[in-house]
C-alpha cells in the first residue's frame, strides 16, 4: 500500500500556479502519485484557499475548473468536528496549520509535505513533517 501524505496548501499552489523554482518539487510529488507510489491527501479546507489565490491569477471559471481536475487525483482529507475540536484545544498559533496537522491524522497520513515546516513544529512528535525536497529525497 502507498504512503498516504498530507499536501499542505503551499505545495498545492507551486503546482497548480506553476511558481518556480518550487513547482519543480511539486510536480514531482503528484508524479509520484500518478504512478500511484503514494497517495496525496489534500485537506477540504484547502481547497477554499486554493480558488481564493487562483481566482485574482486566472479567473473564475479556469480556477475552477482546474479545482476540478486537481480533486480528481488527490484524497481529500475531512475537516469534520473531531479535526476542528483538536485543533481548537491544540494552542497552535495558527489554527489553519492546525487544522491540518489534525486531518492528516484522521487521514492517518505518515507525512505533512510543506514548505512552511516550521509552522508544523507541535506536530513533528507524531508526524514527519518535511519540505518536498526533503519528502522527494526520502522516497
Amino acid at each position: 500500500m502507498a504512503n498516504s501524505v498530507l499536501v499542505d496548501v503551499n505545495v498545492c499552489l507551486d503546482l497548480l500556479l506553476d511558481r518556480h523554482p518550487f513547482v519543480e518539487f511539486s510536480g514531482q510529488i503528484f508524479e509520484q502519485a500518478e504512478q500511484n507510489k503514494l497517495t496525496i491527501v489534500v485537506s477540504g479546507l484547502s481547497f477554499d484557499t486554493l480558488f481564493y489565490i487562483m481566482r485574482p491569477a486566472m479567473g473564475t471559471s479556469k480556477a475552477t475548473q482546474l479545482l476540478r481536475e486537481f480533486s480528481r487525483n488527490v484524497t481529500i482529507g475531512t475537516v469534520n468536528q473531531s479535526v476542528v475540536q483538536h485543533a481548537l484545544q491544540a494552542g497552535w498559533n495558527n489554527l489553519e496549520d492546525a487544522l491540518q496537522y489534525y486531518c492528516a491524522i484522521e487521514a492517518n497520513c505518515n507525512t505533512v509535505v510543506t514548505r512552511n515546516v516550521s509552522d508544523f513544529t507541535p506536530a513533528r512528535e507524531t508526524i514527519r513533517v518535511l519540505t518536498p525536497e526533503q519528502f522527494l529525497s526520502r522516497l
